[in-house]
Order: C-alpha cells, then structure tokens, then sequence
C-alpha cells in the first residue's frame, strides 16, 4: 500500500515536470482565478465595513433656544429616550458645547479671541440623537416635530445621509458584480486548462499505460497519478494565490487602515488573524476545481 502511495506520487511529480509550462501555465490560470474570487470577498467586507462607518456617524444634532431650560432640555430627552426606534441621545449642554468648540479651533486665534471678547456663550444646548437603523432617522424626526418640544427648537442639522448610503452601495454592489463576472470566467477557464492539461499527459503516457494495464496494474494505480497531479496544481496554486494576496494586503492596509481611522478595523490584523483560515478556503476551492477537472478528462479519456 505504502510503496504504491510513492510510486503513485512519483508518478504525479513526473507528469507535472514532463509538461512544464504547461503546468506553469495551469497553476498562472487557477492562481489568478483564487486570486480573483478572493478580492471578491474582500470587497465585499470592506462595502459592509464602509457602510457600517459611515451609519455610526449618522445622527440628529436638534439645538434648543436659549429661552429653554435644562429641564425642559432633559424632558426632551426622556421623550426621545422613550421611542422604540432611538438607540441613544446624549445631552450637550451649552458649557460643553463651548468646551468642545475651542478645542477644536484651538489653533485658530481669530476665533479664541472673538469667543474671549463675548460676556455669553453664543453655542445653543442641545440632543445629539442616534437610530437604531438608518431608515429610522425620518420617523424619529416626524415623531419630534409633533411633540410639545419642538416649539423649544432653535434648528435641527440632518442630512439625508440615506442618499449617499445608496449611491454608495449601488456602485459596490456593481463592482462586486463585475468581480463575481471575472471570477466566473477564471472559473471556466481553469477548468479548461486543467481538463486540457490531464488530458495531455493522458495522451503522452498513453504507451506507459497500456503496458502498466498489460502487467497488472489497477485503475487505481493508473488513476492516481493524474489525480494527485491535480491536487499538486491546487496546492502550488494556493500558495502563490496567497502570496499575492499578502502583497495586495501589505500595500494597501496603510490606506485602508486610514479610511477606517477611529474603528475597530484593520485590514492587516483581519489578514494576519484569518491567514489559515483564508488559505483553507483558497485551497478546498483550488481542490474542487482542479481535482473535479482531471476526474472528468480521466473519465473521459482513460479508459481503463
């Protein structure tokens, strides 16, 4: 069993060194088709990743006249509180408002001035107010402006943030289309090339065979070689689909990284914690594909 595991693999190495290029020129095609379909999955995280940023800033900022009074600010709250649709709203009051406002233009000396030169503080109180969902940002405004509290409302600043959140997920949804297209293509093209490339071999150790089959060999033993030649091309194909995939990461994790500042996301850390993970896929997928392909040209064209 053992001395025919070797020979059978031996086998495999020598039909794989036979038709070199051919080989390389398989393992090229079935490396970019893993490549492609992982960049797929990869867009894919970072759309929902994206999007998920860009909802975690959404909210209602409503700024109250300065004839309301904190109480009456407070029960605005509670009432907001109390809408099933409301994740949370966080009082400002105007001291706060003031604080956070000269921190942020701490640099600019025009305006510390101009806000050292005022007796009042000019900033309006007011409720930062977030959704559970982003659908829920125009029932909570409706819902608000025909309380009692809305008359103690000085403006309201919110954006129709749904429209960019469309837009946005159109255009991925359309890119992500496109990827699923071109991988599907490297799909059918991988499966040709292997087919075609077990079949070569097949073809050029049809004289081998029929003396193997002469002295007894099993379908087995005369099987196995182009079977494990196929999972060779998946594995060398997932090693070099990997390869390439850490050079995309490595270069683009800097900026990916950036765009994701201040949440708990990095493109890096996601690759590196998922590495096997990553590779185990890659690899069942390149077995399926390379393995299913020789099985059919076997089937096909050795007849043994």
């Amino acid at each position: 069993m053992i001395i025919s595991l070797v020979r059978t693999t031996k086998y495999s190495f020598q039909n794989f060194w036979r038709n070199l290029w051919l080989s390389i020129i398989t393992v090229f095609i079935l490396m970019l088709t893993l490549f492609a379909v992982s960049m797929v999955a990869s867009l894919n995280l970072l759309a929902d990743q994206a999007i998920q940023a860009i909802e975690d800033k959404i909210d209602i900022d409503i700024f109250f006249k300065d004839t309301a009074t904190e109480d009456d600010i407070i029960s605005a709250q509670i009432y907001l509180e109390e809408i099933a649709e409301v994740k949370q709203v966080r009082y400002v009051s105007k001291d706060e408002a003031l604080a956070s406002f000269r921190e942020s233009h701490e640099d600019d000396s025009d305006i510390t001035e101009a806000l050292d030169e005022l007796s009042d503080n000019p900033l309006p109180a007011s409720l930062v107010v977030q959704a559970e969902a982003l659908t829920d940002y125009a029932f909570i405004v409706q819902q608000f402006e025909t309380s009692e509290y809305d008359a103690l409302v000085e403006d309201k600043d919110f954006s129709d943030h749904q429209v960019v959140i469309n837009r946005l997920s159109g255009l991925l949804t359309r890119v992500y289309q496109g990827g699923l297209a071109v991988s599907a293509v490297f799909v059918v093209i991988s499966i040709i090339m292997m087919f075609n490339t077990i079949r070569v071999g097949i073809y050029s150790h049809r004289e081998e065979l029929a003396i193997m089959k002469l002295v007894g060999a099993t379908n087995l033993f005369i099987r196995g070689p182009f079977v494990l030649e196929g999972i060779l091309y998946a594995m060398v194909a997932s090693v070099c689909a990997m390869a390439l995939l850490w050079v995309v990461v490595i270069s683009s994790a800097p900026y990916v990284n950036d765009f994701f500042q201040g949440y708990n996301f990095s493109l890096d850390f996601f690759f590196y914690s998922n590495l096997w993970f990553i590779f185990a896929i890659q690899f069942l997928f390149s077995l399926v594909l390379a393995v299913g392909s020789s099985m059919i040209s076997i089937g096909r064209y050795l007849k043994v």
